[in-house]
């Protein structure tokens, strides 16, 4: 089965830009977003008809959703997290080490603004940059076991 996944990061305030990429996401399988911005997202919620797997970014002081989610696309399991947490302004190995304890081969990550998409140690390591300031996103495809990653912008 081939699976494809808009990932979001870093919305800030910049909800139109998300707005502009809703038929994209709407063909997607998931919306990943990986924080800064939850409650613009939930705010057009009713506009996205496919699953979101979120994490909670470090200025989404008054949301309850979770740091660090888990979940699995096909055969993959798959993490989500702003990155905050495991300092991704200094590398990866946070990444590495919180895929490891939760068995991930896949981590989406935000945080940084910086686009980023490498393996490293096994472990395919996404960021789709920041939809506020330049409009980067990542539609990520695959077939459960493997993954490509394209970084778009809105225009």
């Amino acid at each position: 089965m081939a699976y494809r996944l808009v990932v979001l990061s870093d919305i800030h305030h910049d909800i139109d830009k998300v707005r502009t990429i809703i038929p994209i996401i709407n063909s997607s399988d998931y919306l990943v977003f990986c924080g800064d911005g939850i409650n613009g997202l939930m705010s057009i919620r009713g506009e996205i008809t496919v699953p979101m797997v979120c994490a909670k970014g470090n200025n989404d002081w008054y949301s309850n959703v979770s740091e660090l989610s888990t979940f699995s696309i096909g055969t993959t399991r798959a993490l989500v997290t702003h990155g905050h947490r495991q300092d991704v302004r200094r590398g990866v190995s946070g990444l590495i080490a919180a895929a490891q304890l939760n068995a991930c081969k896949l981590v989406f990550f935000g945080h940084t603004h910086s686009r980023y998409d490498a393996v490293r140690d096994g472990i395919h390591i996404i960021n789709p940059g920041a939809i506020s300031g330049y409009g980067s996103y990542a539609v990520v495809t695959g077939d459960g076991e493997r993954f490509t990653c394209r970084h778009n912008f809105v225009k």
